[in-house]
């Protein structure tokens, strides 16, 4: 009777097993779309003998088609991926502000207000020299200095946008820091937890799973290091060193951002919670925002500081030493004190009054044309770059870096 139950055993055993086999399969099956999900395999194992007879079959465990090497080189390149989709994304941004809308800009007088000559801040420079070469061949003309100054006023509404349109840029990359830190910490605190649920259960596949996509998420945020334990657990640091999770899953270690003071804004640095110190991520998603929120945006804009202050202290030089219709001498066209691209601003003396616009090189009769003809000399002048650029050609130069430096990153 005991081998006729032995026998009974053992089939049950069997069924049982296959059971579980094809239960497993038909899981594999249905998650076959489900994000992280690792194909299952079960291991069975013949059953304890007795008296050198088998005693049936067993799964003992089940194994995850996971390579580990694949994985290991996956997070090694998701912090470079994370780190250059946010660089795109920031470079792509720059281009579109210094767009140039319509075409390169003008090159001969006469063509102020044309708008083949291009709207934006390259064409406004030929549009505001080239209104100062049509003053110059007729000095006395209102409708010529009311051109002036409006060209001059299009010139200076063109730096506040792109300085503005830079700012609030860099504001977003700021805010998207602290969006991103807030995602970083909620995946190390799950980490934590599973790793304390992998410790207490024997059937670990499922959370193993979630364990290794939430690594993944991890390293497109910032560069970590990696140790996984035998019993499945891992402990997580950050690129310098840092443990952020242990294996234990008792000790945290969460991000927090501390405010500082650079280039002309309140941003924030990357810290620790538990002593406030200040790390750097190396890469990934938050390296890349704060390489273009203090790099790439910050680059744009002193350069973009440098062409303002360079066009103000040039045209005062050369407009204070010349005369208005009224007379008037020692007028600077542009508030000297402002000379950054945010704050460029046209002279009052020059917006209460055109006659105040210093096109002649003497006060006597109706004026010659000569001080606004050297102002419009200034196009071809070799006054940034060392001595060898114009004006134009360092902005040039400038939206051409940009472009340089987008094609680095989507290549």
């Amino acid at each position: 009777m005991s081998s006729i139950s032995s026998t009974i055993e053992t089939a049950r055993s069997a069924l049982r097993a296959q059971q579980i086999a094809l239960n497993v399969t038909g899981d594999n099956i249905a998650n076959v779309n489900t994000p992280g999900y690792s194909r299952k395999t079960p291991n069975l194992k013949t059953g304890f003998t007795v008296a050198g007879y088998g005693t049936g079959v067993k799964v003992e465990s089940l194994t995850r088609a996971r390579d580990l090497l694949l994985d290991g080189q996956f997070r090694f390149e998701g912090h470079s991926l994370g780190n250059l989709e946010v660089l795109e994304r920031a470079m792509r941004s720059i281009e579109a502000i210094f767009t140039e809308l319509a075409g390169g800009g003008a090159s001969e007088p006469g063509t102020v207000f044309n708008q083949a000559s291009s709207s934006a801040l390259s064409g406004g420079f030929s549009r505001f020299f080239n209104s100062f070469q049509d003053l110059a061949n007729n000095p006395e003309s209102q409708t010529a200095r009311a051109v002036v100054r409006e060209e001059a006023s299009f010139l200076v509404d063109q730096f506040h946008r792109i300085q503005d349109q830079l700012s609030v840029l860099r504001f977003d990359m700021e805010a998207e820091v602290k969006q991103t830190l807030l995602e970083t910490n909620r995946i190390i605190r799950q980490l934590a937890k599973l790793n304390t649920k992998i410790l207490s259960t024997d059937v670990a596949g499922s959370l193993e799973d979630e364990r290794d996509r939430l690594l993944d998420d991890l390293s497109k945020l910032l560069k970590i290091n990696i140790r996984e334990q035998v019993d499945g657990t891992v402990a997580v640091s950050a690129a310098p060193g840092i443990l952020l999770v242990d294996a234990a899953g008792v000790f945290v270690n969460e991000l927090t951002t501390r405010p500082v003071s650079r280039n002309n804004a309140v941003v924030s640095d990357v810290a620790l919670v538990i002593d406030g110190k200040a790390i750097d991520p190396v890469s990934g998603k938050l390296g890349g925002l704060l390489q273009a929120r203090d790099e790439k945006i910050v680059s744009a804009q002193e350069n973009l500081d440098i062409v303002a202050e360079t066009l103000v202290s040039r045209v005062n030089l050369i407009h204070s030493a010349g005369f208005g219709l009224d007379g008037s001498s020692g007028t600077n066209f542009f508030i000297a004190t402002q000379d950054s691209a945010r704050e460029i601003a046209i002279s009052q003396e020059v917006l209460g009054g055109l006659d105040k616009i210093a096109a002649s090189s003497t006060a006597v009769g109706n004026g010659d044309g000569v001080n606004a003809l050297a102002l419009s000399g200034l196009a071809s002048e070799k006054v940034l770059g060392g001595g060898n650029r114009t004006i134009e050609e360092f902005y040039a130069d400038l939206i051409g870096q940009i472009g340089a430096d987008a094609k680095e990153v989507f290549t």
